[in-house]
């Protein structure tokens, strides 16, 4: 894959009112290219794609767009005429290859499901850093985890999540990234790596989920292609611990034994490891070769050693949105009662400054539920707030360079931490 590729974005045309093709490009895309509101720029028709640059003294210009959320406006291209319908057809698959001033759009390569090539280790050189890939990546938070170590350096991150390329591309200028369905990723377009790291979806497996625990999700395959295409000679798997009992989970370890056949799994609890934030998660890392690896040992820390919440989130804990708990859905999650898991009390729904453990962050963090911790205040009990998202990134250990664009609000801020 071209080193210029920023960003390769997967969607289907659309239909305008006359029936022509129609292709919408959001300003996730435009930026990732340098496009700017109100810029000049040109279309172009080969045989096999439409070409889209940066040109003077055209007709066409980049639009713009605006959300409540976001400081000024963001680019925007609405492109559709009967041009168009020479190479594309209605809801017919495309991709978008963006580069810096200059955007490919083609139809969606097609690609054989079993991809094997001999791994290589690139980062063989002691003194080259392991190059990794992330699928899907989020907003990037474990890719800036491994980066912060010194021995990694991110080369892709995908994510069908627009928020999460634009933070993803904001905090990782090497490589590129994939915006779309990673079950209609090319191997062309997949960068050669050390080290895939793997994020399957949870919801058939987390608690607070549909709870299938099958694979019906059937991305296993794609997984599988996607790690052989990457001629990496290791694999981290992350998930919730049912996901590694599951089907999905052997169903993809079959695919990939033999050419990984060393696995070792684990599951993890943040808390264990010193965290405040309780988050439970199982790791599976799968080499080519037979190697010493061994997952750290969990420590036992004492209480008088472990943090508080506030010695975490620091001194400017009056600042944020103080709610009340009389009238509000707040008094009703406190008050559930029963033998079940969601109760306030087995939820750590309110917690303290002086507690030392809150529950671990979802999805959706913004709407209030019994499954999250919530602030309460030390000094007015019937008021309580959020967490901001700094201080659930505190929480997280999340790297201090880790930054997301202006106009990212900061309910998309909290959610990218699940």
């Amino acid at each position: 894959m071209s080193k210029n590729i920023k960003l390769i974005r997967n969607l289907r045309t659309s239909v305008n009112k006359y029936g022509n093709p129609r292709i919408f490009l959001e300003p996730t895309v435009l930026e990732a290219g340098n496009f700017k509101v109100g810029e000049s720029i040109s279309y172009t028709y080969t045989n096999q794609a439409l070409i889209i640059k940066k040109d003077e003294d055209t007709p066409y210009k980049v639009a713009k767009r605006k959300r409540p959320s976001w400081p000024a406006h963001r680019p925007l291209i609405d492109y559709s005429n009967a041009d168009l319908a020479v190479l594309f057809t209605q809801k017919e698959k495309i991709d978008i290859l963006v580069s810096d001033s200059l955007i490919v759009i083609r139809k969606e390569q097609s690609f054989d499901l079993c991809v094997i090539k001999q791994p290589l280790l690139s980062g063989s050189d002691p003194l080259q850093k392991l190059t990794f890939a992330s699928y899907p990546s989020g907003a990037g938070i474990a890719s800036a985890a491994l980066e912060s170590t010194g021995y990694f350096e991110s080369k892709m991150g995908a994510d069908v999540w627009d928020i999460a390329i634009d933070a993803y591309l904001h905090n990782f200028s090497n490589g590129s990234s994939y915006f779309g369905d990673i079950r209609s990723l090319n191997p062309s377009y997949i960068p050669s790596v050390d080290v895939t790291w793997l994020s399957p979806p949870c919801v058939e497996f987390s608690s607070i989920g549909l709870l299938k625990g099958g694979i019906t999700e059937g991305l296993g395959a794609h997984f599988a292609r996607i790690v052989m295409a990457s001629n990496c000679k290791a694999i981290i798997i992350e998930q919730v611990p049912a996901y590694f009992r599951s089907r999905s989970f052997e169903h993809l370890k079959g695919l990939l034994a033999p050419m990984f056949p060393n696995w070792h799994v684990s599951m993890i609890d943040a808390y264990d490891m010193g965290s405040v934030a309780g988050r439970k998660r199982g790791y599976a890392v799968a080499a080519v070769e037979g190697v010493n690896f061994q997952f750290p040992k969990t420590p036992k820390l004492p209480d008088h050693r472990r943090f508080t919440v506030g010695q975490v989130i620091g001194k400017e804990w009056e600042k944020g949105d103080w709610r009340e708990i009389k009238g509000t859905v707040m008094e009703h999650l406190l008050s559930r009662s029963g033998n079940n898991n969601f109760t306030a009390e087995k939820n750590r729904t309110l917690v303290s400054l002086d507690d030392k453990r809150i529950s671990c962050i979802i999805a959706n963090y913004s709407k209030i539920n019994v499954t999250s911790s919530h602030l309460k205040h030390p000094e007015n009990p019937n008021l309580w707030r959020l967490f901001r998202s700094d201080e659930l990134a505190r929480f997280l250990d999340v790297p201090e360079d880790f930054s997301f664009p202006d106009f990212i609000s900061e309910s998309q801020r909290a959610s990218s931490y699940r």
